[in-house]
């Protein structure tokens, strides 16, 4: 592993990572709005559109634990670099379909299913390379600038050019993402140094028992477990929320798809100002005091959503989003990073993900019930009274998270 972290400002090798993250984001940004819209033209049964979403997160689950072990036996540059190429060649399966007019809602599954089995390789091991290419006391400012990265390309140019490309044609979004893909890997290949993770001092053992000890070391953790089972609160909800968004923006709120991405791009307008003011939060209240702050924006975003129809409300509902995200992300990546050791950091992280992001798929298909039963807008007042609860039974794990980062 490289060791030494980049002195002065961030340093080059941070810029280049950071290039190769931001180019791989805008690529998520087109996908992700380019795989619900082609669902939404080949069905209007919000269970199969949401079935899309679910496949996506699914390999979370099924194959995050055996990734973790990988991500920690070898270079966890050249495994995203891999995984990138793995991503663009699925979305030529994708285009390739289109052109033959093959597209299905199966196909869009499979090859969901197939970029996030991609998303796991690089979601669980490039948080150490962040680890890695900084200094400790810079993690907050880069994993701002990162989580700032994200959200400009992401979610603020991301979905409305994508909705544009699909517009053109629905296959050019697909073919723009994989290219992005590949100059991410470009990226990465001007990235010196080598990223394998310290040795175990405990030795590896065999493949399983490598599984069962990030999700023990997990498991036992008293900051690392509840955070899990916060953030599982949250993607449950989040993703039941996401996958049906198109429908209450599109049906709802009577958007055309331009307008859907437009306001998308609002959330990631507030998203964006915010990274650069994160820390500031955390130096003046606390990282936990923080995090409650990020959850009370959440639930103020989807009671909102699930309740209003004016513009200007749906307007400021997803302001507060922006508010929310980059607030929980910020800190809860900084937290991980500073409390967990290089030798096991891919077997927690994906054991860490396995748990937070377990419900994910699950939580697409429930928001599907009930949208096509009782309306999006169910699915939003659902979310909120999940996420709210956290205000009261997660209050210890805040307090556990300011006196760990307090011991540092």
């Amino acid at each position: 592993m490289s060791g030494a972290a980049t002195s002065g400002p961030l340093g080059r090798r941070f810029w280049t990572l950071w290039t190769a993250f931001s180019a791989s984001n805008l690529g998520d940004g087109l996908s992700l709005v380019a795989f619900p819209l082609l669902a939404v033209n080949l069905t209007d049964d919000a269970r199969l559109i949401t079935a899309v979403a679910a496949a996506r997160v699914l390999p979370f689950l099924v194959v995050g634990l055996p990734a973790g072990v990988l991500i920690d036996r070898f270079d966890r540059r050249r495994i995203a670099m891999a995984a990138q190429l793995v991503r663009s060649a699925v979305l030529v399966g994708v285009v390739a379909a289109i052109f033959g007019d093959a597209a299905s809602i199966l196909l869009l599954a499979v090859c969901g299913f197939a970029v996030g089995v991609a998303e796991v390789m690089i979601d669980g091991g490039l948080p150490a390379v962040v680890r890695d290419v900084v200094a400790s006391r810079q993690l907050e400012v880069a994993n701002s600038r990162l989580r700032a990265s994200e959200t400009v390309t992401n979610t603020f140019i991301g979905p409305p050019i994508g909705a544009l490309l699909f517009q053109i044609d629905p296959a050019i979004p697909f073919i723009s993402a994989g290219a992005l893909y590949l100059a991410s890997v470009a990226a990465l290949l001007q990235l010196p140094g080598s990223f394998i993770a310290d040795v175990d001092p405990a030795g590896e053992g065999n493949f399983f028992d490598q599984i069962k000890k990030g999700l023990r070391y997990v498991w036992g953790h008293r900051v690392l477990r509840p955070l899990a089972f916060a953030v599982a609160a949250f993607s449950f909800s989040g993703n039941a929320i996401d996958g049906v968004f198109v429908l209450l923006a599109t049906e709802r709120l009577g958007l055309s798809e331009v307008q859907y991405g437009l306001l998308l791009s609002v959330d990631a307008i507030a998203a964006f100002a915010l990274t650069f003011f994160v820390t500031r939060i955390v130096r003046r209240t606390s990282h936990g005091v923080s995090m409650q702050i990020s959850v009370a924006a959440f639930v103020g975003y989807v009671l909102l959503l699930g309740l209003v129809t004016s513009m200007p409300l749906v307007i400021l509902a997803v302001l507060l989003a922006g508010v929310s995200d980059p607030t929980w992300n910020v800190i809860s990546a900084t937290v991980r990073q500073r409390l967990v050791d290089d030798h096991i950091f891919g077997r927690m992280m994906t054991a860490y993900l396995f748990i937070a992001w377990s419900l994910q798929p699950v939580g697409a298909m429930v928001g599907g019930i009930i949208a096509q039963r009782w309306g999006p807008e169910r699915v939003y007042l659902m979310a909120g009274a999940i996420v709210g609860s956290l205000l009261l039974f997660a209050r210890p794990l805040f307090r556990r998270i300011d006196e760990a980062m307090a011991e540092l």
